[in-house]
């Protein structure tokens, strides 16, 4: 994808600007970084009379580590709010497959932090300041439950995917939309 079309999904009306708005500066720095770091290459392209525009793809050793980090459930219920949605909005462009299995990864998460939330408030005075801060964590982690509970059906892409991984040999990976 180029740099600019990147931008745009980060838009503060795009799906993504909706997690985390991000200016076109930040998007380029970020592209820059990842190109040095040997996670995407950028490969200069012409079409017609227009100036040249540089793609963007990952190189074979970036997919497998974006799949980990996609799959991996987040473990701080802070972080659903941008973590999370930022993960199940690209299991959504990898398909249904990915994104049930993300949600279903998430909720499990979420059911084990409850239960450890539960069993530390059991000693507690609950008068105390700690007690509140648990009690706090609990009802967050059952809000974010009852939440991923009730969006697991409407979740799921009912479409096929929109990207496509290429499985030509790696010089010739793109990621295509």
């Amino acid at each position: 994808m180029q740099g600019y079309k990147s931008v745009q999904r980060f838009r503060l009306d795009a799906d993504l600007g909706q997690v985390v708005a991000a200016d076109m500066s930040t998007i380029y720095t970020f592209l820059k970084d990842l190109q040095e770091h040997g996670l995407i290459r950028g490969e200069r392209v012409t079409v017609g009379a227009r100036p040249p525009r540089t793609v963007f793809s990952l190189t074979s050793e970036a997919e497998p580590l974006f799949l980990d980090w996609l799959r991996r459930p987040v473990a701080r219920m802070r972080e659903v709010r941008m973590d999370f949605l930022l993960k199940l909005y690209f299991a959504r462009q990898l398909g249904a497959t990915e994104a049930k299995a993300l949600i279903k990864a998430q909720t499990a998460a979420c059911r084990d932090y409850l239960e450890r939330q539960k069993v530390n408030a059991q000693d507690l005075d609950t008068a105390s300041f700690e007690s509140l801060v648990l009690e706090s964590k609990l009802t967050a982690a059952e809000s974010i439950l009852d939440w991923l509970n009730r969006i697991a059906r409407r979740a799921i892409p009912r479409k096929r995917s929109r990207v496509k991984v290429d499985k030509r040999p790696a010089m010739g990976r793109k990621v295509r939309q």
